[in-house]
């Protein structure tokens, strides 16, 4: 898909860039550089949009809904830690709204395990890039009696901006794709985040 291959080129980029960052930044060999944790908690408001979305029930095959595009507002939180300025880990839960198109609703919920590299742009603000997995759990409802509980674990990977505001609060811009393809059911939900990281 077009916008599927826009988003892997934007991370790619973003990617690129912070590897170039981080060879750009002068070397610090010092043991404290390599290891020094910072741990955090956080939560965001999300635009989540689902597309492209197949659903196989054991009686009935609902087919390629082409059509089936819908976006709703949802939220997430996480946390994690920061072992150093560029590489971190995080987890996190996921809302998934209760989609709604065609006659049939999707909603349930994630949890995600994310790596991130970060390239702090000074000391306020940093880009980072980020993959991992989800575990997700959706319930599907529709005509002719499709009722059914999915679940299955998929890639997610996405890109963001962080921006510190006090020393301990950080806001936080992302868009993350999770590639849904398992146990019958797949699609493509792309989240837009805004969100407020607290620090420790």
């Amino acid at each position: 898909m077009k916008k599927a291959n826009f988003i892997s080129t934007l991370v790619a980029a973003g990617t690129l860039g912070i590897a170039g960052a981080a060879l750009a930044a002068p070397a610090d060999t010092s043991s404290s550089a390599w290891f020094n944790p910072k741990f955090y908690l956080g939560g965001g408001v999300s635009f989540a949009k689902i597309d492209d979305v197949t659903v196989h029930d054991t009686a009935i095959d609902t087919g390629k809904l082409k059509d089936f595009d819908d976006d709703r507002w949802t939220w997430q939180a996480f946390g994690g830690v920061m072992v150093n300025p560029w590489l971190g880990v995080e987890a996190g839960y996921l809302d998934v709204p209760e989609f709604e198109n065609k006659g049939f609703d999707i909603d349930g919920n994630g949890y995600t395990a994310s790596v991130l590299l970060a390239a702090p742009l000074g000391e306020r603000f940093a880009v980072y890039a980020k993959g991992g997995r989800v575990w997700w759990d959706v319930d599907v409802d529709g005509p002719l009696g499709v009722d059914k509980s999915v679940e299955g674990s998929d890639w997610l990977y996405g890109a963001g901006v962080k921006v510190a505001v006090l020393p301990n609060l950080s806001l936080r811009l992302e868009y993350t794709r999770y590639e849904l393809d398992d146990n019958g059911a797949e699609g493509d939900l792309d989240l837009a985040t805004a969100g407020v990281q607290f620090n420790f």
